[in-house]
């Protein structure tokens, strides 16, 4: 029987069975799903229980028979904190391993991002050297900076004007042209 039949049968709710069997200790089967499912034997023992209450004698000094008091409740206790202890066991464990995966994947990306820096400084270096070998043709340092400055410096002096180029200096030329007027 259920725990729902047997407090209708005994007039009292469903939440005082399980009270009672919890405060006293009782072994009372249970289905697959957890439930207390009650046997005749069970059910009179309630009754006595019953009785005891309802003549004045407080739920903790309630004497029941020894024979259903729980005794596999300390056992079941102990098997499952062995149980939780080892899944807490296996929980830490795993933790460790992660923790050590990890510290190994942060060590080889380490590593890997050292040698990339090595790597990148080699070619920085040839980079600087070839630099270094092209600023100096003859031996001598060239500022690339001064040097496209005075190159423009000297385009703009040599450019004459277009019409200077063909009839040359006038002044020049009109002391020129005026001794030939006057022959």
């Amino acid at each position: 029987m259920n725990t729902s039949a047997v407090a209708r049968l005994l007039n009292v709710s469903h939440s005082t069975i399980q009270r009672w069997v919890t405060q006293l200790n009782m072994e009372v089967e249970r289905n697959q799903l957890g439930h207390y499912q009650f046997s005749d034997e069970d059910i009179a023992l309630l009754r006595k229980i019953q009785d005891q209450l309802n003549e004045g004698i407080i739920l903790q000094k309630v004497s029941i028979s020894e024979k259903k008091i729980r005794k596999a409740t300390i056992q079941k206790h102990s098997e499952s904190n062995k149980e939780q202890d080892q899944l807490l066991e296996r929980v830490i464990r795993l933790e460790n391993g992660l923790k050590t995966k990890a510290d190994d994947v942060v060590s080889y990306q380490l590593l890997q991002h050292r040698s990339e820096m090595e790597e990148m400084q080699k070619l920085v270096k040839k980079l600087e050297a070839r630099i270094e070998a092209l600023e100096t043709p003859m031996g001598q340092p060239i500022d690339y900076f001064l040097a496209a400055e005075e190159a423009a410096a000297t385009k703009k002096t040599k450019k004459r004007p277009f019409i200077k180029m063909i009839f040359g200096n006038r002044k020049n030329d009109n002391s020129s042209w005026s001794t030939a007027d006057s022959d």
